[in-house]
């Protein structure tokens, strides 16, 4: 079978599966199966896929110079959540990335956070700094006044231990609010 016959039997089935699952998730990305074949990647093997280019593009030293490069990271690994999410990412003294964790996780409109967890995972990597993210699922890209408290708790526990909080960002869909370019943290 050659190259365009593959390409129209693809097609074919495509078109079948759609007709008999017109609400179903279609592929434009193909894997090949354990004999060899192409068939259309699923949902799940996409997002792993989609995971792995972002872990590429943001590798161990990425330099968060700017609230705005700290919004660009956390959109990518947070946009798009259904449930609250806080992550945190470990810096060194330049700035530059050192870890990055999803420490805590939540509800729909709410996530509890542990400063106490932060600070030993802060020490942990030997992190000099932080910046803080989480996601809201409600789209809603102003931080609450629940969002501002737990910033000045984590900074003040952090400074304790000589780690800076150089920013929060909420990220909110394929928006981001910087807590520092709003005066909440210095950057």
């Amino acid at each position: 079978m050659n190259t365009q016959n593959v390409s129209q039997a693809i097609y074919s089935m495509e078109v079948s599966l759609q007709k008999s699952h017109p609400n179903a998730f279609q592929s434009a990305l193909h894997v090949r199966d354990t004999q060899g074949n192409y068939v259309m990647a699923s949902d799940s093997q996409i997002l792993a896929e989609a995971e792995r280019a972002i872990d590429f593009r943001y590798p161990t030293g990425t330099v968060f110079e700017s609230p705005r490069a700290s919004g660009e990271f956390f959109r990518a690994k947070l946009a798009g959540r259904e449930r609250e999410c806080f992550a945190v990412a470990f810096l060194n003294n330049q700035h530059q990335l050192l870890a990055y964790g999803e420490l805590f996780n939540g509800t729909i409109s709410a996530v509890e956070v542990h400063p106490r967890e932060i600070a030993r995972e802060a020490l942990r990597i030997n992190a000099a700094a932080v910046v803080l993210a989480h996601n809201h699922p409600s789209f809603s890209p102003e931080p609450s006044k629940a969002d501002k408290t737990i910033t000045v708790r984590i900074k003040d526990a952090l400074a304790l231990i000589g780690v800076r909080v150089l920013d929060h960002v909420v990220v909110a869909g394929n928006e981001t609010t910087s807590m520092a370019e709003r005066g909440f943290v210095n950057f």
